[in-house]
């Protein structure tokens, strides 16, 4: 498989995540219609995918590490695809709920091999980051289009299982490119403190490292402000401003579809700055266009800043991510586990501190909370500047221009994890 057919592999996946979390929300209504339950009830709908989440993003750094990112994708998809399927069959509630963990569980899975896969194959910051910040394109993607694929269905006859039976096909129909693909993998060394880069207390072993420690928190606030702006932007239009729930609606997919447009203009600048230059201004631009949207005068004004943050704060998680792979190999699996851990943590918390804001403070003032994490990241980023040249001096080459000496992950149950057929 060339670079780029495995390119689009992994933007097809990012896409398929996007979708597999978008879909949850707009067909809540419908399951609850069918099976009867209550909001608090139909909530853990949502606890228990975030729950899968963390589980297969702690179980996929040591897997990526010991058994390779492509087989950690490979699980992934199984567990993602398999889980939507069982879902969109599932006679009862209690049905749902158990499908749904396997299926946050591979998302997790596909989330850190991936991440991890592309910080492998790209030794280069610039060139990282770029195609970071443009295969992540895909999740804004599939979070678009799943909504709009879902309102499309029900309104000619079809019910939110066939959303999920989508959402599924989508997942394991990327299993017919899994024959022959070339993907990138290094050497896996044992760490100087004795830790083998596959163990779980790998993870633990890695906050000892201050760089690490910086892009982890840095990672928990942007996605704190993230999933709360998403979140509460909705709210925010209509409770402020007197808007209609489907105005409402706009706003969010206004600030969704900043990301998807932002995404690949961060990729461009990422690959003429540098990401270390580009993140201050990232972090600085979205708290301004989110305050501005905190404050706007009127419900319009207020998605035009919401959409403009969602554009200048999508290249936040790649760049972060695509920093903290710079120089990793034998550990980049635990590495990425570690930093989208960091940002699920921050996917809990930040959105209830918004809630608890709203409820006291009033749904401004909340979404000036929402907001707030971005001027604490600043300073985080700032002190990265300085590695930059030397960052640029001390790159290894790319695994991809190597010939004989790049190894390729194993299939799942290939036996080896280099076979002699990927090398022809």
């Amino acid at each position: 498989m060339s670079r780029a057919a495995l390119y689009a592999l992994w933007l097809w996946l990012f896409a398929v995540i996007g979708a597999a979390l978008a879909v949850l929300g707009p067909a809540l209504p419908e399951l609850r219609r069918e099976f009867g339950v209550s909001l608090s009830m139909a909530g853990l709908l949502f606890t228990l995918q975030s729950g899968g989440y963390v589980a297969g993003t702690l179980a996929a750094g040591p897997l990526a590490d010991a058994r390779g990112h492509r087989a950690t994708v490979f699980v992934g998809v199984l567990l993602l695809g398999g889980g939507m399927l069982l879902a969109a069959l599932a006679p009862s509630w209690p049905a749902v709920l158990m499908a749904i963990v396997p299926a946050g569980t591979g998302f997790g899975c596909i989330d850190v091999g991936l991440n991890a896969a592309i910080g492998v194959a790209i030794a280069e910051p610039r060139r990282r980051a770029a195609v970071l910040n443009l295969l992540h394109a895909g999740f804004p993607a599939g979070t678009l289009a799943a909504p709009a694929a879902l309102s499309w269905a029900l309104g000619h006859g079809f019910t939110w299982r066939s959303a999920f039976l989508a959402t599924a096909l989508a997942a394991l129909a990327s299993l017919a490119a899994w024959r022959r693909p070339r993907w990138p993998s290094a050497s896996r060394p044992a760490r100087p403190n004795g830790l083998s880069a596959a163990e779980p207390l790998r993870l633990l072993a890695l906050l000892r490292e201050r760089r690490l420690r910086r892009l982890a928190v840095l990672q928990g606030l942007y996605v704190g402000t993230e999933v709360s702006v998403a979140g509460w932007v909705a709210t925010h239009l209509i409770e402020t401003f007197g808007a209609t729930p489907a105005a409402g609606s706009l706003g969010t997919s206004a600030y969704w579809g900043g990301f998807l447009i932002g995404r690949p203009v961060v990729a461009v600048l990422a690959g003429r700055i540098g990401p270390y230059r580009l993140l201050p201004w990232l972090c600085l631009a979205g708290a301004a266009f989110a305050l501005a949207g905190a404050a706007a005068p009127a419900a319009l004004a207020a998605a035009g800043a919401y959409a403009l943050a969602g554009l200048a704060i999508c290249g936040i998680f790649p760049t972060v991510m695509a920093l903290a792979l710079e120089g990793r190999r034998g550990d980049a699996g635990s590495v990425a586990a570690l930093v989208t851990g960091a940002g699920a943590l921050g996917s809990f918390a930040w959105p209830w501190a918004t809630g608890a804001a709203a409820q006291a403070l009033g749904v401004r003032l909340a979404m000036a909370v929402a907001a707030a994490p971005l001027l604490i990241m600043l300073p985080l980023a700032l002190p990265l500047l300085p590695a930059t040249r030397a960052s640029r001096q001390t790159d290894a080459p790319s695994p991809w221009a190597a010939t004989g000496a790049t190894l390729n992950d194993a299939a799942p149950g290939a036996g080896s994890e280099v076979e002699a057929e990927s090398r022809k």
